[in-house]
């Protein structure tokens, strides 16, 4: 593209910006059809036409112009993380997986991604996750608890719920392998502490379940479940189910 055409699409791409932000959508959507209509449909107009329709809630035609310019350009990534994303909104979470897998394929060395955008594509598989616990599939609900992780670990209530899919599946060590990273994050967390107890009791470690119910009770002495917890340890013996 000569330099005269580049500095001319810098400017309109400003200018929509502010239109944008003003609200001026008919002044944007007419300002981009022209630019479009003089130097073609490139992949940065058509992605900013995309971001036009979205501003407004028209969350089709902001879908078919952000495939466009990703069409236009594979490699675009900010208009595959804006398809993704208005995917993800509007609850199609296989098709926006598919658009985030191509992308990391084409994301560069050294590249990451925003953690806004991180935290909403993790959360299409928490979604996913939820359903399938509520449906008692906790095998395939712990899978995509830990494909969430995967993509953005910073999610403390994502990975209490997986460790809690891992307690109902009885897999103890990766259940206390997730609660673990909790309690580095907060050594004070009181259900991450009750739980911990509860993993050391059902594998037999008596003494480890009693020191971790009675944490909790150093750190809250109103916690109800430590308290019950270390009344029944005291009935019960190593191994039983509380």
């Amino acid at each position: 593209m000569p330099q005269k055409s580049r500095r001319q699409i810098n400017d309109i791409q400003e200018k929509v910006m502010i239109y944008l932000k003003l609200q001026r959508f008919q002044a944007a959507e007419e300002l981009l059809q022209n630019a479009m209509e003089e130097h073609g449909p490139l992949a940065n107009l058509l992605n900013l036409m995309g971001l036009c329709h979205h501003r407004q809630s028209k969350f089709p035609e902001a879908i078919e112009y952000f495939e466009k310019a990703k069409e236009a350009n594979p490699r675009f990534i900010e208009a595959a993380l804006n398809l993704a994303v208005t995917l993800s909104d509007l609850g199609f979470y296989e098709t926006s997986q598919k658009v985030y897998g191509e992308l990391q394929g084409h994301m560069g060395d050294g590249q990451t991604l925003p953690d806004l955008v991180l935290g909403r594509l993790a959360n299409l598989h928490n979604k996913t996750a939820l359903g399938y616990e509520h449906a008692g599939l906790y095998d395939q609900a712990a899978q995509e608890y830990a494909k969430a992780l995967h993509i953005y670990p910073r999610m403390p209530d994502i990975r209490l719920r997986l460790a809690k899919v891992y307690l109902r599946i009885n897999s103890y060590h990766q259940g206390r392998e997730q609660l673990m990273v909790l309690l580095e994050e907060n050594p004070n967390h009181p259900e991450c502490l009750n739980l911990l107890g509860t993993i050391a009791f059902r594998m037999g470690d008596w003494d480890g379940a009693q020191n971790f119910w009675q944490k909790t009770q150093n750190v809250n002495p109103n916690d109800r479940t430590s308290r019950t917890y270390l009344r029944s340890s005291s009935k019960n013996p190593p191994g039983a189910t509380i």
